[in-house]
């Protein structure tokens, strides 16, 4: 039997994420690496969580490991909209909420949702290369819009609508990550972020707001500019989606969804095929903790250890690559974002960086749906010890050196 030819057409389009390739390349244990985007698990609150994970199964015994409701908790879903109001604005019902197992499969749900072969999805550029690779495998057709210092060009969005209408391509959906975006790490200001309701309104498009970041900030930051989209009047048209992994762990995979209860429901369904449910353990460990009022002080520390991290890095870039490439100065999150002054292909220069120089980043072209940006990289410094953000940044500066002359 000639198994291809049993492959339906929906799944002949799907393909690994290069990030997801080079995973074996990046992350071995004698280079040090930029690459990692995960949060660092030193942050992951072990003990409080065994804390609770005992009490749960002396109190719940076998009823923790049973199955939970598709749509999720009852009482973690109604604690997420508590959280939704108090701290971002978002006044949302439980019948407008849904939890599911992480953010990916949020992305994935909503595409199966949402989008049909040949709809149009307005992404920016750069894109977190994981929502790409979800609206690609239901053969969306992906538009990068520009992008600049105050967010998405709203200019560049309502010419491209036009663009894709005129070319018979249906405009449907415009997913961003207006805070500390993956992978740039730049945030946008209040006044993009209510442009973008007007132009979805005006051109009866989605928005879809990804906010995987938005509790990570660092001091000095007004929570206030970091509101998300959903949160402003007239964004009764906006998918809001957040995520319990980079403010507690990854691995209990909780992540949640806001929006119009109509696709809510199509979600729902969506999930009870998906993978039925959420972990029960995942939820409960959670709900237990925020009923313990825990997460706050948690976050302070996360806050903190990420902003040492960061500045730690932009110091080191002063030193070795003044000259080389310029940077963004996130104000939260995860990431930095860097561009070579010269027309440097990053993607061959990662090679020889872990070969030549033990040390790794991700080149920033797969994270462009258009194909631009191969003298950008990503540099992650949640995972890179003190030491080494020093030494491996020295050694990448000086690979650039090489490359530009």
């Amino acid at each position: 039997m000639l198994f291809d030819e049993m492959i339906a057409e929906d799944a002949k389009v799907m393909k690994s994420s290069l990030i997801r390739q080079l995973t074996g390349l990046v992350n071995r244990p004698d280079v040090i690496s930029f690459a990692t985007g995960s949060p660092n698990a030193e942050m992951f609150p072990y003990e409080q969580l065994a804390e609770i994970f005992n009490h749960l199964i002396a109190v719940e015994k076998g009823r923790l490991f049973q199955y939970s409701v598709t749509r999720g908790n009852a009482e973690l879903i109604e604690a997420v909209c508590e959280r939704n109001a108090c701290v971002h604005g978002i006044e949302a019902a439980a019948v407008e909420t849904i939890l599911v197992s992480g953010s990916q499969q949020g992305l994935d749900f909503v595409a199966r949702v949402l989008l049909d072969p040949g709809d149009a999805v307005f992404v920016e550029l750069p894109n977190y290369i994981g929502a790409t690779a979800s609206f690609e495998n239901f053969r969306a057709r992906m538009v990068g819009i520009r992008k600049t210092s105050a967010g998405m060009d709203l200019d560049d969005l309502r010419t491209k609508i036009r663009q894709v209408r005129l070319e018979g391509s249906p405009p449907k959906l415009i997913y961003v990550i207006p805070n500390f975006q993956n992978p740039s790490g730049h945030t946008w200001d209040v006044q993009t972020r209510k442009g973008l309701i007007e132009v979805a309104r005006e051109e009866n498009l989605l928005i879809f707001e990804d906010n995987a970041y938005g509790e990570v900030y660092f001091s000095g930051d007004d929570p206030d500019i970091l509101k998300p989209i959903k949160s402003y009047d007239g964004a009764e048209n906006a998918l809001y989606m957040s995520t319990f992994s980079k403010v507690l762990a990854p691995g209990l995979r909780v992540a949640w969804i806001v929006g119009p209860k109509e696709i809510i429901r199509r979600i729902e369904l969506a999930k009870e095929t998906g993978d039925l449910c959420t972990s029960t353990v995942g939820q409960k460990l959670i709900l237990e903790y925020l009923k313990r009022d825990w997460l706050d002080a948690h976050l302070a520390g996360v806050r903190a250890f990420y902003e040492m991290k960061c500045v730690l890095m932009q110091a080191a870039l002063e030193r070795h690559m003044s000259g080389l490439a310029k940077w963004n100065r996130p104000q939260g999150g995860l990431f930095l974002w860097a561009e070579l002054l010269e027309q440097i292909d990053t993607l061959p220069l990662l090679r020889q960086a872990v070969e030549e120089e033990k040390v790794a980043f991700i080149p920033g072209q797969p994270f462009f749906v258009d194909g631009s940006g191969a003298n950008t990289l990503r540099l992650s410094f949640s995972n890179v010890s003190d030491d080494n953000i020093e030494l491996g940044l020295e050694k990448i500066s000086r690979l650039m050196a090489r490359a530009a002359r």
